[in-house]
């Protein structure tokens, strides 16, 4: 059994080995994925000329799916060419099964690939087929000219693509995601996801340098291989993104002889993304608020230093925090009348005021902006309804809660004070709309946020605070290890201690969750 995910890739062999599941493989490979092949037909092609395509039969094709299915069941399948209606109605019939037989969810994708870029016919399927495929997979993800084939219409502008993808979503298809590439009419490289919910718009810089062969196969391979990592859906597609943006900028670097002349293929390895440069930048729909909304500017925080950073619920403890030297306090009142907010944060602000805490206001950026907080902190949807030219003319610094990369290239666009990432472990204190993060992708959150600050927030306590605060982030918020400590000063000062390696106070401890344990603190950093 493999210890990695296991993703399954159904498709093409490609003799030239620049697409099909020899891509597929290699993709999976090099974001720690082991990948199990199932051949659909043999491609005889060169880069440049397709001489012939032989299918292989579905006994075959069944015998394949048998040897596998049980011993290395998928978390993820990545379809690709499928030589005829055969196959689609087989593998139509068999993703549903695995789907229904799973303890765990089977996610998969059909990346419909009809025409080789040598030029080689490599599908010819039935409409019946075709509909059957889109019904049964979670996301097909055909460029613009595999778009019009598959909707029928005419895909030459922003406004028809999006109606195309939306055919495929009537004919029941779960979510589209149409790759930018072949889109003539952008000046910069835009893919789009559609689905009966959401749309989200992934930009890049358009590269206009070499003809990289099989990337279609590479983005495809790698959506799944990401989500069988355990990333959501629209993480997963921003990490695809990122991995074939920095895939063109390796092969167009690259000096290996396996990279021909013009770039046309490069077998070089490139690994999990990790630079900002190589991500895209996102928009929730064409119409996301917060780009309706002109850049603006918000002031940095006064001293980025964060350290322990305590979240209340009420004034109560806020006096006693700040005399024990607590650099940066949130205000979250869940509870009670405006009228009875607006009296705690104006009491607030006056309990702050000549001291070098940085008070920043959950939600309520109307009440902050009166009473002349030093800053508002928003959660995603927040962000929809809140007016944030406002804040920034009244002089307010903004945080802004995230929970992956999708939201995080989305938010870096108004170049906040701060970025909240979490949450980090599994939480009591709300209802959270993802997974606990891990260790892991918080140290690689950090390094994507560049010199804007960081705050690790979420099941944070004494004794996972110091293998946190080794990722790099600037601040840690807590919220019940503190509010609910018999001492809210002391908890605050374990907190620093522990999160530095420094010495605690061990008869402030409140219960056994918050106990130091070597052997916690080592297994927290894993996922």
């Amino acid at each position: 059994m493999s210890e990695e995910p296991v993703a399954w890739v159904i498709g093409g062999i490609d003799t030239s080995g620049g697409a099909g599941i020899t891509r597929d493989a290699i993709t999976l490979a090099d974001i720690s994925v082991h990948a199990c092949v199932l051949t659909t037909q043999v491609a005889n092609q060169s880069h440049s000329t397709m001489r012939s395509a032989s299918a292989l039969s579905i006994e075959t094709l069944n015998a394949q799916w048998q040897a596998l299915e049980i011993e290395l069941p998928p978390k993820a399948i990545k379809i690709g060419a499928i030589a005829n209606t055969a196959q689609a109605l087989f593998l139509c019939e068999h993703v549903t099964k695995i789907k229904q037989y799973k303890s765990t969810s089977c996610f998969v994708v059909w990346d419909p690939v009809l025409v080789s870029s040598s030029g080689g016919v490599l599908s010819e399927l039935s409409q019946q087929s075709v509909d059957a495929l889109i019904a049964a997979v979670d996301i097909v993800t055909p460029n613009v000219k595999e778009l019009s084939q598959l909707s029928g219409w005419p895909v030459h502008c922003e406004k028809s693509l999006l109606a195309a993808a939306k055919v495929l979503i009537a004919r029941g298809a779960k979510a589209v995601y149409v790759k930018g590439g072949h889109a003539h009419w952008q000046s910069t490289a835009i893919d789009t996801f559609v689905s009966t919910h959401a749309v989200r718009i992934f930009q890049q810089p358009r590269d206009n340098m070499g003809n990289l062969r099989g990337t279609g196969c590479m983005f495809a391979s790698a959506l799944a291989g990401f989500v069988a990592s355990d990333y959501d859906i629209q993480d997963a597609l921003t990490l695809a993104n990122a991995y074939l943006h920095k895939v063109r900028n390796a092969s167009l670097l690259s000096t290996n002889s396996v990279c021909s002349a013009d770039h046309i293929h490069c077998a070089e390895l490139v690994g999990f993304p990790l630079t900002p440069v190589h991500y895209p930048s996102v928009r929730f729909g064409e119409s996301d608020p917060i780009r309706r909304q002109t850049p603006m500017h918000f002031p940095r925080l006064t001293d980025t230093s964060l350290g322990v950073y305590p979240v209340l619920n009420d004034i109560s403890q806020l006096e006693a925090l700040v005399e024990a030297g607590a650099v940066i306090i949130q205000l979250r009142i869940k509870f009670g009348t405006q009228d009875d907010k607006s009296l705690q944060i104006a009491k607030a602000v006056e309990m702050v005021k000549n001291t070098p805490c940085q008070l920043f206001i959950n939600d309520d950026w109307e009440l902050a902006i009166k009473h002349g907080a030093y800053g508002v902190h928003l959660g995603q949807e927040d962000l929809e309804t809140a007016n944030l030219h406002a804040i920034s003319r009244a002089g307010l610094r903004l945080g802004i809660s995230t929970h992956g990369y999708c939201e995080l290239q989305r938010i870096k666009w108004l170049n906040p004070s701060y970025i909240a990432l979490g949450h980090i472990f599994p939480t009591t204190t709300k209802d959270m709309p993802s997974k606990p993060q891990g260790l892991d992708r918080l140290s690689r959150y950090v390094r994507l946020c560049g010199d804007t600050p960081t705050v690790a927030i979420g099941g944070i306590n004494l004794a996972r605070i110091n293998p946190v605060a080794s990722t790099g982030v600037s601040g840690i918020a807590v919220v019940r290890a503190i509010t609910q400590a018999k001492d809210p000063a002391a908890a605050y000062h374990n907190l620093r201690q522990q999160m530095s390696g420094g010495e605690v106070i061990s008869d402030v401890i409140d219960d056994d969750t918050d106990k130091v344990s070597t052997s916690v603190q080592h297994g927290l950093n894993h996922e």
